[in-house]
């Protein structure tokens, strides 16, 4: 859905009201908050966790006198025994851990985002909170550096790369399809609710030995833990309704959410650039199951299923006519892991997954059913040498059925299958206590392509004070070609791409400054005289390319009181000669230029919560046929200004939100690119049309109770 905001995210914000018998404020020993620390009584399931400015309250039906324990990643836990018989203020000092201080952590293209981890770029909040992601996944990593602003996709471009370089993991499980179905240039966004993980990891490239077949990027979701406590909630959407449940036993959790989404109300309130003859729907519902096996281990089972459908009038304006399209997609993601100590040296995780995305598709009356069907096992084990040296070794098999048929006069079937297995080692040394290394391999083999490649890995850091380091990293990767390529000549070779990165980090006192520099070349990339076409000589691996830039990144959640922002910026240069490409230049998503802001405000008077997002992309090329020079032609810049305002208030003695999410508000007319006529008029000239948004602007408001 192009417009639905997955808010669920906002119970979480609720935890920062407070109307609770234990409150009080948490901070380090130099007088900073620390938000995202956990709160809880000793042998309970009452809980909860600081907000931006360090901020708490906790509501239990305890009684009596009780452990309060509050810890956090990198610092001592402080306890203390608290009277429940009466309200109690706490304000608590948290002193950091030695080894935390002077801990030296490879940093080179990653960006972390954990409410565990101290040495995290983001938190999981921030990832739900972004005002321009209206709650998606994607949507906040494209406020990183390294991201393009691709407006018509939707997809995360990185570095250079397309959108399909980019591959999503969940709990170290590949997801085969992360996003929704959608049409030529019609925005999709992912499928999951970035409140479903408690860590997430975008790494922008140099990435571990354990990721294969991914040439530019990995997003990597870890799922939640065991529920706290029981809960449930209700929401109302301007674009449907939304509820939630979760229960928690001793070693047990369970948690279940639902959706329904229907556009119908924005396309009638915003007016819409394309001619839709059934608005866009989604049904879409999730269940999590939790169990703690042992003192160490976790066994945890994901499902999700999605429903989304809609038609429409295409305006095929190359061919001069209005084709009408309609869609149907379900799509059902699976998958169990389970993590835990064999003992005090080894640690496992292993998993299995299953994806099954079944999209038809009718195009003028022609119908076109596209058939993904996936299936992984992976085993990873680590072992602890000493303190300062571990290994981590293990493997995966993935297999892949596609097809494709068309219906038509001419019935055609297309059938791929493949099974990739894979080994990886790698190892993680602490040299001195300023000095980190990472060495690895990873051996791959495709049965499609019948082809075996042994690919090195290596990262390294290195302290250069207290509060700084700078971290390298330099690795070969490669991506087996697109589905749409391989159905017409499955002997094409994977797609090759060399990651070398250079990055320098200073962090002291919530303050981040990042800058990196980047060189990446790509080799073996799919060309072709003509899409589509299955004639043996039309495809070939002869594309080259390379992407180069410079990425810088700001945050700052300390100087201004109850504020949290940052700030990024990414130069790219990039060629490409690829697909139907004549000679190597600057390809259509890629703009030099990238600014994102991104402010954040919890009002504690007005119990509210104000977001801010300004995005900023320069240029990008298109192909003028009316020029005599291949993509000579630029769009105008693009900018997006996004607000997200989130009141907390009590309704019926329960926490009610109200959240209202507006994109573009100042309606800034974005052009994306530009379609060209297929035959020219009397003067010899191509007529030509904007791609533009589907809106101006976009907005959802909601209305969330917790029961």
């Amino acid at each position: 859905m192009r417009t639905l905001a997955i808010l669920l995210f906002l119970s979480m914000i609720a935890g920062l009201q407070a109307q609770q018998s234990i409150s009080g404020k948490i901070s380090d020993r130099e007088g900073n908050p620390v938000t995202g620390a956990n709160i809880y009584f000793e042998g309970s399931y009452d809980g909860t966790s600081s907000g931006l400015e360090g901020e708490f309250s906790l509501h239990t039906e305890l009684s009596g006198e009780q452990l309060l324990v509050i810890s956090f990643i990198g610092y001592k836990s402080y306890t203390r025994l608290i009277n429940l018989n009466k309200d109690t203020l706490i304000n608590a000092v948290l002193e950091e851990l030695v080894s935390e201080l002077n801990e030296v952590v490879i940093t080179a293209g990653v960006f972390n985002a954990s409410d565990k981890k101290k040495s995290a770029t983001l938190t999981s909040f921030d990832i739900a909170t972004t005002a321009s992601a209206m709650g998606d996944i994607y949507g906040a990593y494209a406020t990183m550096p390294g991201s393009q602003k691709v407006g018509e996709e939707g997809l995360l471009f990185v570095r250079g790369g397309e959108g399909y370089e980019t591959k999503t993991y969940m709990d170290g499980m590949l997801v085969q399809t992360p996003y929704f179905s959608s049409m030529p240039d019609i925005p999709t966004r992912g499928r999951f609710s970035p409140l479903l993980f408690s860590e997430t990891l975008f790494s922008t490239g140099g990435y571990s030995a354990e990721y294969g077949d991914a040439l530019s990027s990995i997003v990597d979701l870890t799922t939640n833990g065991l529920e706290t406590e029981d809960k449930a909630s209700v929401g109302i959407m301007s674009v449907g309704a939304t509820a939630s449940l979760s229960r928690r036993w001793e070693n047990t959790s369970l948690a279940m959410t639902g959706l329904y989404a229907n556009n119908a109300l924005h396309h009638r309130l915003f007016k819409q650039t394309v001619d839709w003859t059934r608005d866009p729907s989604l049904l879409d519902g999730m269940l999590m199951f939790r169990h703690r096996v042992g003192e160490t281990g976790l066994l945890k089972s994901f499902c999700s299923y999605n429903y989304n459908t809609f038609q429409m009038n295409y305006d095929n304006f190359e061919a001069g006519t209005m084709d009408e399209i309609g869609m149907r997609n379900h799509t059902f993601y699976a998958n169990t892991t389970y993590s835990g100590e064999l003992n005090e040296k080894w640690l496992i995780r292993t998993g299995v997954a299953y994806n099954r995305d079944d999209e038809d598709l009718t195009y003028i009356n022609q119908p076109i059913r596209t058939l993904n069907w996936a299936a992984s096992m992976k085993l990873a084990l680590t072992y602890l040498a000493t303190e300062k040296i571990k290994f981590r070794l293990g493997g995966d098999v993935y297999y892949e059925w596609y097809r494709q048929a068309y219906t038509s006069e001419a019935a055609l079937r297309l059938d791929l299958t493949d099974t990739q297995p894979s080994l990886f080692v790698e190892s993680e040394l602490k040299v001195t206590t300023k000095v980190a290394l990472r060495l690895g391999a990873r051996a791959e083999y495709s049965s499609l392509l019948e082809e075996t490649a042994v690919l090195p890995r290596i990262s390294a850091a290195y302290k250069t004070g207290k509060s700084s380091q700078i971290s390298l990293a330099y690795g070969k990767y490669r991506q087996k070609p697109e589905n749409d390529y391989l159905k017409f000549a499955p002997w094409l070779s994977a797609e090759q791409a060399d990651h070398y990165i250079l990055n320098f980090q200073y962090r002291k006192d919530n303050r981040i400054f990042r800058i990196e520099t980047y060189l990446k070349e790509y080799d073996n990339l799919v060309k072709y005289n003509e899409l589509y076409v299955s004639d043996v000589s039309n495809y070939n691996n002869e594309g080259h390319g390379y992407a180069g830039g410079v990425d810088l990144f700001w945050r700052d959640s300390r100087s201004i009181k109850g504020a949290d922002y940052w700030i990024s910026y990414s130069f790219l240069n990039t060629k490409r000669d690829y697909r139907d490409f004549p000679s190597s230049v600057a390809p259509h998503f890629a703009s030099a230029h990238n600014l994102s802001v991104v402010y954040k405000h919890f009002i504690t008077p007005l119990s509210t919560f104000a977001g801010f997002t300004y995005s900023f992309a320069s240029a990008r090329p298109y192909d003028d046929r009316n020029s005599s020079e291949f993509m000579a032609g630029r769009t105008r810049a693009y900018n997006d200004i996004s607000l997200n305002i989130t009141y907390i208030t009590q309704l019926f003695n329960r926490d009610f939100i109200i959240h209202l999410n507006i994109t573009n508000l100042p309606g800034f007319k974005n052009v994306f690119g530009y379609r060209y006529s297929n035959t020219p008029d009397e003067e010899g000239l191509y007529a030509s049309q904007p791609v533009v948004p589907t809106t101006g602007r976009q907005a959802v408001l909601v209305l969330l109770l917790s029961l």
